[in-house]
């Protein structure tokens, strides 16, 4: 029987540090928005020093969507499933789809009754990509959870040199999409992340690791992203080569950013949080998955962020980084304020609670 403590404590105890990983994943989410649906790296000059501190904040964020589906694993597999949890989820995603369609159909006349009754229908409608592949991979956790207890730790090793394996690196050889994931935008690679992240905690992975250690490696992975996406765009603008040099590297499923979500994982859950820090953390945590679900709302997402922030393009390298960072700060900020009151209002009707009675009720214990 296995007694090597996981990478949390042993006993049931809240890892501060993977709740701090969820708001700062949050937080990057946000800045690839920033800089690439809001317009700052399509308006910087290739190659020159605001494009390379551009594309370098870029990179050093890509592997945020990874973190929160190692996240999900690393924390599910070793919770009871419930159906309540995916329908409170949903309610939550339904709330602002509905709100904000409502808001926008009032203020602006092209849009009209059919918009606001597909807003009922976030996951059918394919409002928001993660959500809607979390939302298929949900309901067949329980078989994947259930092979985590009856697998034995070589053999769960074993699956996950075969998910780095057959998703990272056969793609990245043969420079082609080798099993349809889409760069990652697929259930398919979630659910991948997602039994990595448990095994992590059932095999104690990387456990030897210092955070200090894993957060070094997690740099020296986003400095090959953004170095190998330079010397690409050194070649092509040279015609150095007789075809066009193709970035590899700037994925979900590569290799660089997939251990650049790793050792991001494995550094941030060995952080030792203070007691003050930790009620600030679990204050903000449950609302950060609310900052994606407003702002990439597709009316917010068009509206206010579309090509906003061109102008920063125009700033030199100190001021684009922290004009960057003031509008990340802004929009994550005001998303998280408005999902906290969102989660009061949730609380004063008691929408989780009806929920999980009417789980027991009528579901029961089925898991």
């Amino acid at each position: 029987m296995q007694t090597a403590p996981s990478i949390a404590a042993s006993k049931p105890q809240r890892n501060y540090g993977i709740d701090l990983l969820r708001i700062v994943s949050m937080i990057m989410i946000v800045t690839l928005h920033v800089l690439g649906h809001g317009g700052v790296l399509k308006n910087t000059v290739p190659l020159s020093y605001r494009y390379e501190v551009a594309w370098f904040l870029e990179t050093a964020s890509y592997c945020a969507v990874n973190c929160y589906a190692i996240i999900s694993g690393y924390v599910a597999i070793k919770s009871k499933f419930k159906y309540s949890n995916i329908i409170y989820l949903w309610l939550q995603v339904a709330f602002y789809t509905v709100l904000i369609s409502v808001i926008d159909a009032i203020l602006s006349p092209n849009t009209g009754t059919a918009e606001v009754i597909k807003a009922f229908f976030p996951v059918s409608n394919r409002f928001y990509w993660y959500f809607t592949a979390y939302f298929c991979i949900y309901f067949f956790t329980p078989i994947i959870n259930k092979g985590f207890e009856l697998l034995t730790n070589k053999q769960l090793k074993a699956i996950g040199v075969a998910i780095f394996g057959l998703f990272c690196i056969i793609p990245f050889l043969a420079d082609k999409d080798t099993f349809n994931l889409n760069d990652g935008y697929t259930p398919i690679w979630l659910l991948m992340l997602y039994i990595f992240g448990g095994i992590i905690n059932k095999c104690n992975l990387f456990s030897n690791l210092k955070a200090w250690t894993a957060m070094l490696l997690y740099f020296l992975m986003v400095v090959l992203t953004w170095g190998e996406r330079l010397v690409c765009d050194y070649l092509n603008a040279n015609a150095l080569l007789d075809e066009p040099a193709k970035v590899m590297l700037t994925n979900y499923t590569s290799p660089t950013v997939f251990f650049a979500a790793v050792f991001l994982f494995i550094g941030f859950s060995k952080l030792k949080i203070g007691k003050i820090s930790a009620k600030l953390i679990a204050f903000f945590a449950p609302a950060s998955f609310g900052v994606y679900i407003i702002h990439v709302n597709p009316n917010i997402w068009q509206n206010f962020l579309k090509a906003r922030y061109v102008f920063i393009a125009k700033f030199g390298t100190i001021k684009l980084s922290v004009a960057v960072i003031l509008a990340v700060a802004s929009i994550f900020f005001v998303c998280i304020f408005a999902d906290l009151l969102r989660e009061q209002l949730f609380k004063l009707l008691r929408v989780k609670k009806i929920i999980q009675k009417a789980e027991n009720r009528f579901i029961k214990n089925i898991w």
